[in-house]
């Protein structure tokens, strides 16, 4: 059963939000709208969030910096969702702060091209790009890759690239509701669309048509269902059970396990998408960021 906090989240979220989920998207107003406001910015004491610029990159670098030393060995590289147009590692801040302290290693957090200025595969351009640098800058540690919607999809698709590009594999790798079909054929997409509390088919669809461009929807760089997955390292993948992008996350997780890759899913009910991302206000959240703590804890040491 959902908590009350969670209960009343959504129905805010179906006023604020999911009632203007239309078939077309004014960017600019999006971008607008999800500008970071100065509570999601907040970081706690003995931490700090600092912008770095990097082989052309530019990321936010989490990390603590009182109390014990972080682990020497891992990192974790984050992809913020948005739909890929729009977000950034300031709008996740939080989750990106969380799954710092989770896995227990500085993060960072990768500010990737947008669409529709960049369509794909500039996204995954970038990460891994980014990747390379922070194998090359940070040799001794393992990567994790984690990423939330749109960047759990891109987290997916760059271990894919990882492996075709014969780099060291990641770690991990953690998604959180990730959009992993572009061609929108999970049966949720039709099944959820009233109990979603934040999309619509429509405003999906729209997003699409603004990512791909000219690509089709089955590519595997806009749509890691459709890759081949072999050799992945462990996957930890969480979705709603209400949301639009459920069966985007059970498909991909069922087809990994057909290739061999050990999974571990979390399907919550009552919640919203990407719940972690508001932890600090639905028990939920705060349960599924523990989760990657015990994950990491099994997969990494």
């Amino acid at each position: 059963m959902a908590s009350w906090q969670s209960t009343l989240f959504c129905l805010m979220l179906r006023w604020t939000m999911k009632r203007r989920a239309r078939g077309t998207i004014d960017v600019a107003a999006a971008r607008a709208h999800f500008t970071p406001r100065r509570g999601v910015l907040k970081v706690p004491s003995g931490w700090q969030v600092r912008p770095l610029m990097a082989a052309g990159l530019a990321f936010d670098h989490a990390e603590r910096i009182e109390g014990a030393p972080m682990r020497g060995d891992l990192a974790v590289l984050y992809l913020h969702g948005g739909g890929y147009f729009f977000g950034s590692p300031q709008t996740h801040r939080q989750l990106i702060m969380a799954m710092a302290r989770e896995a227990d290693a500085p993060a960072f957090a990768l500010d990737y091209r947008l669409a529709p200025e960049h369509p794909c595969p500039a996204a995954l351009e970038d990460a891994l790009a980014a990747y390379r640098w922070l194998r090359l800058s940070e040799p001794a540690r393992r990567i994790v890759l984690a990423g939330d919607s749109a960047g759990g999809g891109l987290a997916l698709a760059l271990a894919c690239a990882v492996r075709d590009a014969g780099l060291p594999p990641p770690a991990a790798v953690v998604a959180f509701s990730p959009w992993t079909d572009m061609a929108m054929t999970g049966p949720s997409i039709t099944a959820n669309a009233e109990s979603c509390a934040m999309f619509t088919p429509e405003a999906l669809r729209a997003a699409t048509r603004l990512f791909l461009a000219a690509l089709p929807a089955t590519d595997p760089r806009a749509s890691p269902l459709y890759a081949d997955l072999t050799g992945l390292p462990p996957l930890l993948i969480f979705a709603g059970a209400d949301e639009l992008l459920r069966d985007d996350a059970l498909m991909l997780a069922d087809k990994a396990r057909r290739h061999g890759i050990a999974v571990e899913t979390h399907v919550v009910a009552g919640v919203p998408h990407v719940w972690p991302l508001f932890a600090r206000l639905l028990p939920e959240g705060r349960a599924s960021v523990a989760e990657v703590g015990r994950f990491l804890a099994r997969v990494t040491r």
